[in-house]
Formats: C-alpha cells, sequence, structure tokens
C-alpha cells in the first residue's frame, strides 16, 4: 500500500463554516479518495492549515515540505484542489521539486489531476495554467483594494481610520465622511503651536498637555501628531502627500516651520526633486551588465529637411560605475518585444481545450465566491436588525440616547467593513473572468495586442508574461513566466509548431 498525506487549507475564517469547510467537504473527501486509490495516511500526516496569517502559513507550510523531504516511503500528496495546495509560484515550485527530485505524487481530487515525476504534456500545461489562475485571483482582490484607494485619493476622500481630532462616519444617506472632534482639535492646534517655538520637546508638550488638560498623553502621540499631514490637508499614500477635501487644523506654514524644527533645518531651506523622466519601459529593465536600472533619456535628433525628432535612448544609470554597455532607442526595443510575441500563437484547437479546463477549475470558485457572498450580507441585515432594535429601546425608554449612538457607531462601522468586503468580492468575481479572457487573448493574439496596445497596456502585457528583463549592448534577455513558457515551447516545438 502506497503512503501519503493529505492537505486541506482554508483562507478566511467564513471558509470553515461554509463553501469549502474544512470538516464537511475537503476532510472527508480526501479521505475517500485516499481508500478509494490504495493510500494509506500516515501518523501525523493531516496538514490542515486554517490561519489567514501569512507569515504562520508559510512556517506551516515549509514545515510540511521538510516532513515530505526526509520521508522517503511518503509518496503522495492529496489535495483537494491546485488552489489549495499552492496560490503563489514559490509554492508551485516547491511542489514541483519535491515531484521532480523526491520522486513525490501530487493529487488533485476536485481537479482529477495526478501529477507525477514523469508527467508531462498536458497535464504539466493544466497544472501551469491552474496555478496561474490561483494566482491571478488573489492578485485581482489585491489589486480591488488598491483600485478602491485610487478612486478615493482622486476625489480626495478618506480611506482608513483618521488620525486624533478627526472621526469617521456616515452621514443619512450612509456615505463616508470626516468631522473635527472640537476638544481635540484644539490639543492639536496647541500641540503644533507649542513645538514651532522651538523651545519644545515631545516630551514637555506631553507633560504640558497633561498639566493644563489633566488628560493623559505620551509622547509618542505627541510625536505621531506631529508627523501627520492629515492636519494641513493632505495625507501619505506610499511615501507621496496626496490632498484630502477635509477641515484642516493647522496651516501649511505652520506645518512647514514645525517640520523644519523636526529635520533641524532653517525655515527657509528647500530641497528640490528632480523630475522623473517618462517611458514605456521605466523601471521594468536593468543592465545585464551591472544590474542598475536602464532609463530613458530624451535625445533630439535635427534631420536634414530641418524637422526635430525627439526620441528616448535607454541607457544604464552607472550607478555602481561608469563601464562600457550600448543603449537603445525606445523604437528598437519595442520591436524586440513585439518579435518575441510574435512567436507566441496558440492555436484555435488548443485555446478550445484550455477554455475547458478553466470552466472546470472555476466551480469551485463560483461555490467558495456564493458562500462568501451569503456570509457577507447576513452580517449586514443582522447589525441592521440589532440598529433598528436599538432604536426602538431608546424611544422606549429602555437604554439612553449616549448607549444607543454608542451602538449605532460601532454596528454602522462593522456594516462598512462588511460592505467593503462584498464590494471587494463583487469586483473580484468580474475581474476573474476579464483575467481570463484577457489571458486567453493574450495566448492567441499576443503580437496584435502589443503593438495595437497603450503604453499602459503594453506596461502590463510585459508584466503578465515576461520577467527577469536584461539588456545586454542593446540585446534583450528575459524569461518567459507561466503558462506562456509552455506556449512559447509549443509554439516554437513538435507540439504546435507548423
Amino acid at each position: 500500500m502506497k503512503k501519503g498525506i493529505i492537505l486541506a487549507r482554508v483562507s478566511t475564517p467564513e471558509q470553515q463554516k461554509q463553501g469549502l469547510s474544512l470538516d464537511e467537504i475537503q476532510l472527508p473527501s480526501l479521505k475517500e479518495y485516499a481508500k478509494e486509490h490504495d493510500i494509506e495516511i500516515v501518523p501525523n500526516g493531516e496538514f490542515v492549515f486554517q490561519e489567514t496569517g501569512a507569515d504562520k502559513l508559510r512556517k506551516k507550510f515549509d514545515a510540511m515540505i521538510d516532513f515530505l523531504k526526509e520521508t522517503n516511503d511518503i509518496k503522495a500528496i492529496i489535495a483537494f484542489r491546485v488552489d489549495r495546495l499552492t496560490r503563489n509560484y514559490r509554492d508551485a515550485v516547491a511542489m514541483d521539486d519535491l515531484r521532480k527530485d523526491f520522486d513525490k505524487e501530487l493529487h488533485f481530487v476536485d481537479d482529477r489531476l495526478i501529477l507525477t515525476k514523469n508527467s508531462y504534456g498536458r497535464d504539466i500545461q493544466d497544472w501551469d495554467l491552474k496555478v496561474f489562475l490561483a494566482k491571478q485571483h488573489i492578485n485581482r482582490c489585491q489589486a480591488d483594494s488598491y483600485n478602491t484607494i485610487q478612486s478615493k485619493i482622486k476625489s480626495q476622500e478618506v480611506f482608513g481610520k483618521v488620525p486624533f481630532g478627526y472621526r469617521n462616519f456616515r452621514d443619512s444617506n450612509n456615505k463616508a465622511g470626516v468631522k473635527v472632534i472640537p476638544y481635540e482639535a484644539e490639543i492639536v492646534k496647541k500641540i503644533f503651536e507649542l513645538y514651532a517655538t522651538g523651545v519644545h520637546s515631545y516630551l514637555s508638550i506631553a507633560e504640558e498637555i497633561r498639566h493644563t488638560l489633566d488628560k493623559n498623553f505620551l509622547k509618542s502621540k505627541v510625536e505621531k501628531i506631529l508627523k501627520h499631514p492629515f492636519y494641513m490637508g493632505e495625507r501619505e499614500y506610499k511615501g507621496e502627500l496626496i490632498p484630502h477635501k477635509y477641515e484642516t487644523l493647522v496651516t501649511k506654514e505652520l506645518w512647514k516651520q514645525v517640520e523644519d524644527i523636526r529635520n533641524g533645518r532653517g525655515i527657509n531651506q528647500h530641497k528640490g526633486k528632480k523630475k522623473a523622466k517618462n517611458g514605456i519601459y521605466t523601471g521594468l529593465i536593468t543592465c545585464k551588465t551591472c544590474g542598475c536600472a536602464m532609463t530613458p533619456d530624451p535625445h533630439i535628433k535635427v534631420q536634414k529637411n530641418g524637422n526635430r525628432h525627439k526620441y528616448l535612448y535607454y541607457k544604464c544609470t552607472g550607478g555602481k560605475g561608469k563601464h562600457p554597455t550600448k543603449g537603445i532607442e525606445e523604437k528598437a526595443l519595442t520591436e524586440q518585444f513585439a518579435t518575441i510575441f510574435s512567436q507566441m500563437k496558440l492555436p484555435e484547437n488548443e485555446l478550445k481545450r484550455i477554455t475547458d479546463i478553466l470552466l472546470e477549475s472555476h466551480k469551485g470558485k463560483i461555490e467558495f465566491n456564493k458562500s462568501l457572498f451569503d456570509e457577507y450580507t447576513s452580517q449586514i441585515k443582522k447589525y441592521q436588525t440589532m440598529i433598528e432594535n436599538a432604536y426602538e429601546d431608546k424611544c422606549a425608554g429602555s437604554i439612553t440616547p449616549e448607549k444607543y449612538y454608542e451602538c449605532e457607531k460601532k454596528w454602522r462601522a462593522i456594516q462598512d467593513d462588511y460592505r467593503d468586503k462584498l464590494d471587494k468580492l463583487q469586483h473580484a468575481d468580474k475581474d476573474y473572468y476579464i483575467t481570463v479572457s484577457y489571458l486567453l487573448d493574450v495566448a492567441s493574439r499576443s503580437y496584435e495586442l502589443f503593438t495595437g496596445s497603450t503604453v499602459e497596456e503594453k506596461r502590463q502585457i510585459i508584466g503578465l508574461t515576461l520577467s527577469n528583463l536584461f539588456l545586454d549592448n542593446g540585446n534583450l534577455e528575459y524569461t518567459l513566466q507561466s503558462p506562456f513558457d509552455s506556449i512559447f515551447v509549443a509554439c516554437n516545438g513538435l507540439s504546435w509548431g507548423g
């Protein structure tokens, strides 16, 4: 009898209750599969991943890998689906190493897929594709969160918790807003005014507030307030200051004065920032010789007829020292990319086969998303009922107005969290189909898409298909990402070529 282990994983607490329940769906299915295929599950051979924290999950996954490497007689690894075993390329590589170097078998019950050391061709392509889609689903959820923030940045609305002196709230139309808390706002103004004199430290200001206002205040909180740009009309996002539309508590002049004192600079000292140069491939390519970035440098070529032709010439920044190297014009670089994509075209019959694979693997995701949708909707309704009941208690005199408003605020905040989750889930589901459609589009007509796309679309296509981009004396070097590496090999070999 062959020996093996089983692996079951859920990403969220909700999945433990429904959708992909460990006890009701995954574990029973895995044990039944092992029994039917004459696989003995060894003692301590059940690896159950219930954490949502990435670090904890990583440690348990690594422990499983080490256990399998050290135990030669264990041959089979049984998981419910590919996306239960891995959600990123690093884990996929680790499992591939176990299969190839340690002669382990990968069994995926719901996907009806078995990979062994001798697997090749379609089975490997199916594996690559499922790993890619599992990773893309996670990427889309992260992208939705990013897009939500970008939308709020554009409208200058708040995202996340506001600092001391303000409160997040919802108006009668359930629209998010920010209001100033007068008492706290005066404390903030006092802190800035005291520090601007240049004679106070964080500690002395904290002691001053404790003494004059009889309020417990730590020097760390004083420092945090003085460093927060929200008070002068901006907030920090990924190292940049972006404006917001809410009431300010200090002027920009006072903020600048405080910042100069904090940084030990004179009030009139300013340092300009060099504006970054634009280019299609900025930040994507590095120099093969030294590993520095290849950046675009604007040039002007005067033609014989007097016309001035502007173009970008990519060259090494030389950050690690000057060295002889050949740069390249952006137009020529685009031609090299186009050549790569012209050699990657998915035949129509394979396009249909892969579409069928996608439809099969998507069944589980539909079930999972529906369970989350039902859970989030029920939670929103539950807290709405609680708010309405509390309002009736307030009207009847059973609870004080203060208690009602305290509970209403807390429960509406919980509702807001579930609405955000619901919105992200709905966008992720929609974008899943967009991702699949885009993948198939790229695989079937990558050259046409690239040559006819905008600058941002070109960067997205490159990011989707290529990695490790280097320029070696004007020649582009690259690594194709999965599953496009398999498609490229098949297009240029015996599988589909000719």
